[in-house]
């Protein structure tokens, strides 16, 4: 698998736009948030996108004579099995984790512009700790986590909720 939007700034912003839009985004609405991108550099690189099998067509508005194709990004393309990830190359695995940072990002700068325009504080955190463990409590730790993530998770929905998004990369 290829994550050839890497490698361009312009695929980049649009794989960033269509993050966590399954139903997706078309040429003339990522134009309006990508308003430095021409409209015709973006039909290049969401075609290329498409050929690429990074973005797909998911749907067409058709408005009298005229099509529009409405496009999201093809994530089947960035699921990977447990088997899968164990025999990835170190290149393959960087691919996959960047992608999940970019996840991150883009949930990040959709809450910041949220915060901002409800003119709220920003209430994010993240912190980095190395901590010194044996393999047991490394593995009693990542088990503890596990336990504590699955208790929130399975918890029942509440109509005054937000969604919140917890993101965990331990490298062991």
């Amino acid at each position: 698998m290829e994550f050839d939007f890497f490698k361009n700034q312009v695929r980049f912003k649009i794989a960033l736009e269509l993050i966590d839009v399954d139903e997706g985004l078309s040429i003339m609405q990522l134009n309006k948030v990508l308003k430095e991108v021409s409209q015709a550099t973006l039909y290049r690189h969401v075609n290329s996108m498409v050929e690429d099998d990074l973005l797909k067509i998911v749907g067409i508005n058709r408005s009298g004579k005229v099509e529009e194709k409405i496009y999201a990004l093809n994530t089947q393309a960035y699921k990977i099995s447990e088997e899968d990830w164990q025999s990835a190359t170190y290149s393959e695995k960087i691919k996959f984790v960047t992608y999940f940072f970019m996840y991150i990002l883009q949930n990040y700068k959709n809450y910041y512009e949220s915060s901002m325009a409800n003119q709220s504080q920003d209430q994010s955190t993240f912190s980095l700790v190395k901590l010194n463990l044996t393999n047991d409590s490394f593995n009693d730790f990542q088990t503890e986590l596990g336990t504590l993530i699955e208790k929130y998770y399975n918890m029942e929905e509440s109509e005054d909720g937000t969604d919140r998004t917890i993101s965990l990369v331990i490298i062991p």
